[in-house]
Formats: C-alpha cells, sequence, structure tokens
C-alpha cells in the first residue's frame, strides 16, 4: 500500500540513509500517521546498537526544523573524527497545527514516554536500532520542546540519560513541573547531573514579554537540591539555530558539547 503524508513518503528500507537526515511516516495508536526524521549515521549497521537522541521542536516548528539548522555532514565528521560516538537523532512532528505543539498531551506522551518508552521510541529500538540499551536515551528540546523535556524528565526519572533544554520560556508549564520535581525528588536526585537549562541574553521573550520561567525553575530546583546545569548564552536569541551554532568557552560549536553531554552522562551514570 502507498501512504502519503504532506508529501512524505513512507520509507520502508534505510539502507541508503546512513549519513543522512530523512523524513518519512509512521503509523501510531494515539495520532495516527506521524511525520518523523532521522539522522542515521555513517556507516550504520543495523547488526549494531546505537544511543538515541530524541529532539523536540518549538511551536510552528514540525520534523523539518532540526534539518533546517544542522548539517549531516556537520554530524558526520563530527563521528568520524571521533569527537562523538555514533548515535542516532530522531523527532516527530509535534502537532499537525504548528502553533499548537504542547509536548505534554497525552497523544504525545504515549509517542515519547507510554507505559515503558513510548510508540516512537520503541519504532527507532526495532528500525534504528537506537535506545535499545538502559541509559541511552536522551532528550534535546527547544523552546515548547524544552518544556516537553522538562516535563518528560521530571515526570519518568531514569527513563532519560540526558536532558538539554533550550530557550524554556513556557511560562504556564512552571507549576506543574516544579510540583513534578517535588514529587519525584526522591528517585531524580539518584540520578547523576543529567538536566541542562539554557536561554540566551537576547531571548525576545524574556526581554519583551518577561518569561523567566527557566530562572524560576533554576531557583527552584536549587531551593530543593536536586542537581543540574544553568548557562545564560551571551548574544544567543530564542531561535533553535543560534542555540546550536553558539561558539562556548572551549571553542567549540555549542551542537557538539550538547552531544558530548549526552555521551558522558550515558556513559557514567550515577
Amino acid at each position: 500500500m502507498s501512504v502519503s503524508f504532506d508529501n512524505i513518503k513512507l520509507l520502508t528500507s534505510y539502507k541508503n540513509c546512513e549519513g543522512k537526515i530523512s523524513f518519512s511516516i509512521f503509523k501510531s495508536k494515539s495520532r495516527s500517521w506521524v511525520p518523523f526524521f532521522v539522522y542515521l549515521p555513517p556507516n550504520w549497521d543495523y547488526s549494531k546498537e546505537y544511543p538515541l537522541v530524541l529532539f523536540m521542536h518549538g511551536m510552528g516548528g514540525d520534523e523539518t526544523t532540526f534539518n533546517k539548522y544542522v548539517d549531516a555532514q556537520q554530524l558526520n565528521s563530527w563521528i568520524l573524527e571521533g569527537k562523538i560516538e555514533p548515535l542516532v537523532i530522531a523527532g516527530v512532528r509535534g502537532d499537525n497545527n504548528r502553533d499548537n505543539v504542547q509536548w505534554h498531551t497525552k497523544e504525545n506522551q504515549e509517542l515519547l514516554l507510554g507505559d515503558s518508552s513510548g510508540e516512537f521510541v520503541g519504532f527507532c529500538q526495532q528500525n534504528f536500532r537506537a535506545g535499545v540499551k538502559f541509559n541511552s536515551i536522551s532528550l534535546e528540546g527547544h523552546s515548547r520542546g524544552a518544556g516537553g523535556a522538562i516535563h518528560y524528565y521530571l515526570k519518568k526519572p531514569g527513563m532519560f540519560a540526558s536532558v538539554v533544554a533550550m530557550g524554556y520560556v513556557s511560562d504556564y508549564t512552571l507549576a506543574e513541573n516544579c510540583l513534578l520535581a517535588k514529587e519525584n525528588l526522591t528517585d531524580l536526585r539518584k540520578e547523576a547531573k543529567v538536566l541542562r537549562l539554557e536561554i540566551g541574553t537576547e531571548d525576545s521573550f524574556v526581554q519583551t514579554k518577561n518569561r523567566k520561567c527557566i530562572f524560576d525553575l533554576h531557583e527552584y530546583l536549587n531551593k530543593i537540591e536536586l542537581d543540574h546545569e544553568f548557562e545564560v548564552l551571551h548574544g544567543v536569541e530564542h531561535g533553535f539555530d543560534t542555540f546550536w551554532n553558539y561558539c562556548t568557552d572551549n571553542g567549540i560549536i555549542n551542537g557538539l558539547s550538547h552531544l558530548k553531554f549526552h555521551e558522558k552522562a550515558r556513559k557514567n551514570p550515577k
């Protein structure tokens, strides 16, 4: 049967997707056909297992957001040069109405959390051999995706090896996220430093709409003594591209720094 969704073709084989960012759709129980992207490392081999990084986009974005700002060749070079180990990066469209994306909805939680791992995670495990091993799944979220990533981390302690949340400005989610942190504090404290929060000095939502939830969450996590990283990035605006391409104090691209952060958390669990 031929299936299409917004001119996205259903891929039945991924043999020619090594070292590329590819797009397809998969059938879920919670949301029917869901568009997704996947990056497979160079020399991807189905007989091997890989770490999985799930990317969660912001409002107005979709499964193409990551590809717009991240070059597969950049990822390939980091892997081939030994800067990071081979990994799979994947993400779904958060909502067909791109301005209505909310990652904490029941449907999206079924995709990424579920009773054990979530429908899309299971799909990645089966089709890409990614995220199969314990402590091998990480989250990378931007804007509303950052709010979702934080929500998932606080709701399911131990499920994710690490979480990077960029541009968290969804103030309306702060109260629930703080409550989740309080309720699950004992289990969350058992983990190593696996949460990293980033905000830019030039973030328009902070400057013009006084969105301060990332600062408030940072203060609250300090208050309840939940270990995490928090950094204000000079010159960075709200867009995902400005976070990814920011040059860190170590002189490397922030995107590479994120992937190193995830790898360290996978290899050095508490």
